[in-house]
């Protein structure tokens, strides 16, 4: 059992880290084969990965409102006019991200096969084939096949072999002619062999093919895949990452592909891309605004040529006009107050068309009319833009969420309760214009009324006339709008510009020293499972000290492992000096603490399980008791299968089985042993019912003269888990040894132990602890105790501990 002795701080003691020390020390083999194991793995898996480049680039998001003319009133944040939300980054972020934007990137880099050279360990990702080139049919494809590996190989000059795995799992292989379509239900692309890599077309006589180029092709795996757009757009979106940067309005973009070279590309592309779709929104608008007032303008122009027409011809039939001096100056005013109702007409036609734009649904996203921009109303202006600005919030808000997401509902309501503020503004303004217009037309009727006292057909030319003002100034009004509108547009700049061009980052995956390492834990992780596993199902106690801890039964000695247990069983007459006769010695000198009472002489000797080495210690123990000069006699209990004849190589015809069926007295069963006070007394014939002679009538009788004529009795008995004979004979003697061997003790054995013996109610019996195999350190310091004349018990712990250990000289021994 532990005690404070081995307590090496205040808060752990040796016995508690004893058994994981001893897991290390005896599965570390099993730690590096698997750690090992892991590792290689890993440097396999590394070796085969392809490796992952990167590029970034980083882009500016600065809108210049001064070129906007459209935004020139407060309010507004540019939503109305630009379809990536004005310099929100979060907005900007999901726009490059978008499978619109990266879908016009990827339709201008070729991106519909992907190229690999296959090697023996490694696959490399190149950006085409040297021997060959290759067109694909992707939209022809079987969707099955997209994206499905394609091996080729070239057999000759003029055909190539094509190899793939079917989505039924059914490997197929084709040979087809370079240069022919191939078009099934299933693959839609033609195979072309370069000419200049295989034949040299410098030779007059025409081509010659180049055999070592050829070889060389027909050498080579190849690979391919074929991807359609949207495929590729997925892939292209999966490998973009959009960053802002803290505090101010760049984007960072980072793009990987496993094609050195790609991502770099596609940056660029996606940059451009990027700064043109800032621009297209304010110049759509731009063009919509001049498109309506073209509209306005061609009208106008069609009224003005009719009405000239018209006063041309009433002055070419009637009199030239006169008119007072009072009568011009209302002719002039009416002029004014038509133009004005002329003007108030245009507002209430673009408030009709925005009205009309205000009808659509919730879903909408496209850009408001213009045409309302022209009225300088900034309220106006600003609930609009608000309400676009919401619905384009909308729009990219259902790029990361579903219609039902609370997000949406929440813009949906706010759109809603904007829809309804701005018809109601725009009913209001209606009718604010339609009585603006009533009065304009009142003041006009008045001064029609006053301009009635001129002859008819001069009122006519006149009424005419002053149509053909009115529409004049209109037309001058407009042109001035169409002409600020067409100068404004020039100045549209990019509402984005790149900072820095994209440039590569290189290697940045995978990380190969992280997976290295995380499969070499994970190999020492599990060795340390089974390592854990063996020692709760199958631990071995290998020590005195552990077994100590695991038993409260005594320990008495702690024999080492003798090699030669089967050639010379009798190891206390092999060699004199050796550590296991020391340790024999260690065990004889402790039995006078067992046998201190009085007349105590009779010790029996057994195990648990079969082959633990109880004979063998038996044996030697009553050899080495007999060396002193004691009368020792050893009776073979084992009747079942019998072994101390052996190690004496004695006889076997007369024994304890003979005498206690009665063929023989007991001075008759009686054989000298190798020392001339040892008597060894065999089992004889097993007989058939072994465990019935132990009860037999002359057991007590034997046993008491072997007592009165002896000083030390050793019985020999069968294993205690298979017979019951040791648990009847050990009432009947002084102690017992209990052998208990290191290839077979375990802690479910020795609690099993325990419970015979509590059953029993047997508590003189000890262990002895069997076949300890000592350390490369504490081999090194046995070679040094010997050397040095020192006891061998301190180095392996073969002594009783509590009741001390001896050291010996040479043979012969005798009692002093």
């Amino acid at each position: 059992m532990s005690d404070s002795s081995n307590s090496f701080s205040g808060l752990i003691s040796l016995s508690e880290i004893r058994p994981y020390i001893k897991l290390l020390l005896k599965n570390w083999w099993l730690i590096a084969i698997l750690a090992g194991t892991g590792y290689a793995s890993a440097r396999l898996i590394t070796h085969r990965q392809l490796d992952m480049y990167s590029a970034s680039t980083e882009i500016l998001i600065a809108k210049d409102k001064d070129l906007d003319y459209q935004e020139r009133l407060g309010g507004m944040v540019g939503a109305q006019n630009s379809r990536f939300g004005g310099t929100d980054t979060k907005n900007q972020e999901r726009i490059l991200r978008s499978y619109d934007l990266v879908g016009r990137a990827v339709d201008n880099m070729p991106l519909d096969i992907d190229y690999f050279l296959v090697g023996r360990l490694k696959t490399s990702h190149v950006s085409n084939f040297g021997a060959m080139t290759i067109s694909a049919s992707p939209e022809l494809f079987n969707s099955s096949y997209l994206g499905l590996d394609i091996d080729l190989f070239v057999e000759d000059e003029a055909h190539f072999r094509m190899s793939y795995v079917e989505p039924n799992g059914e490997v197929k292989e084709t040979i087809h002619p370079f240069g022919v379509p191939l078009e099934g239900p299933n693959l839609a692309l033609t195979i072309t062999l370069k000419d200049k890599s295989v034949f040299d077309l410098s030779d007059p006589s025409g081509p010659r093919i180049k055999i070592d180029a050829l070889e060389q092709a027909r050498k080579q795996h190849y690979r391919f895949r074929v991807f359609n757009r949207g495929q590729r757009i997925d892939q292209m979106r999966g490998g973009l990452q959009v960053d802002n940067v803290m505090g101010t309005n760049i984007l960072t973009l980072q793009a990987s592909s496993t094609l050195p070279g790609r991502p770099k590309t596609f940056l660029n592309i996606l940059g451009k891309e990027f700064i043109e779709y800032t621009k297209e929104a304010r110049l759509q608008s731009s063009l919509k605004t001049e498109s309506f007032i073209n509209v306005q303008l061609n009208e106008l122009i069609t009224i003005m040529d009719s009405l000239e027409l018209m006063v041309d011809g009433f002055k070419q039939q009637n009199e030239i006009l006169d008119l007072t001096r009072e009568q011009s100056e209302y002719f002039t005013t009416l002029v004014t107050l038509e133009t004005k109702e002329r003007e108030l007409q245009f507002r209430l036609e673009a408030l009709t068309s925005l009205q009309s734009y205000l009808a659509a649904g919730i879903q909408s996203n496209s850009l408001p009319p213009t045409s309302y921009l022209i009225d300088e109303d900034p309220l106006l202006i600003e609930q609009v833009g608000t309400l676009f600005q919401m619905r384009s919030d909308r729009t990219r808000a259902l790029l990361d969420v579903t219609e039902d997401s609370y997000q949406i509902r929440r813009l949906d309501s706010a759109i809603s309760n904007s829809r309804f503020t701005v018809k109601r503004y725009i009913e209001d303004t209606r009718v604010a214009i339609s009585n603006q217009i009533q009065n304009v037309q009142s003041e006009i009727s008045a001064l029609e009324n006053r301009l009635s006292g001129i002859p008819a057909t001069q009122r006519d030319i006149l009424s005419m006339e002053r149509k053909l003002s009115v529409n004049e100034k209109m037309y001058v009004y407009l042109l001035e709008a169409r002409a600020q509108n067409i100068i404004k547009r020039a100045g549209i700049a990019p509402e984005a510009s790149i900072i820095e061009i994209a440039r590569s980052a290189g290697i940045i995956g995978p990380n190969k020293q992280l997976t290295i390492r995380n499969y070499t834990i994970y190999g020492a992780l599990i060795a340390l499972a089974i390592a854990f596993a063996r020692m709760l199902l199958f631990e071995r106690i290998e020590s005195t000290q552990e077994l100590r801890e695991a038993s409260v039964i005594p320990v008495v000695v702690g024999l080492p492992n003798y090699p030669g247990i089967d050639e010379n069983p009798l190891a206390i007459l092999a060699d004199s000096r050796a550590q296991i006769t020391e340790a024999f010695r260690s065990l004889r000198t402790n039995l006078q603490y067992l046998l201190a009472k009085e007349g105590a002489n009779t010790i029996l000797i057994s195990s648990l399980h079969p082959g633990e080495g109880k004979s063998f210690v038996s044996s030697n123990l009553a050899t080495v008791l007999a060396k002193t000069g004691k009368k020792v006699v050893l009776v073979d209990f084992d009747m079942h299968k019998p072994k101390i004849h052996k190690n004496f190589k004695l006889s076997n015809q007369l024994g304890l089985s003979t005498y206690l069926i009665g063929r023989c007295s007991a001075d008759e069963m009686g054989q000298a042993g190798p020392v001339d006070t040892l008597t060894v007394i065999t089992a004889g014939p097993v007989p058939p019912n072994a465990s019935e002679l132990v009860l037999n009538d002359r057991m007590d009788p034997l046993l008491e003269k072997l007592r009165a004529e002896y000083d030390f009795v050793i019985l020999d008995t069968p294993p205690m888990l298979l017979i019951t004979d040791a648990l009847v004979l050990m009432s009947k003697v002084d102690t017992g040894l209990l052998v208990t061997n290191t290839e077979k003790a375990t802690k479910r054995g020795i609690k099993h132990l325990e419970e015979l013996l509590g059953q029993n109610d047997l508590s003189h019996a000890s262990l002895v602890m069997n076949n300890i195999r000592a350390t490369r350190f504490g081999q090194y310091y046995a070679k040094y105790a010997y050397k040095y004349g020192f006891g061998y018990g301190y180095g392996y712990g073969y002594g009783y501990g509590g009741y001390g250990t001896g050291t010996y000289g040479d043979e012969p021994e005798t009692k002093a």
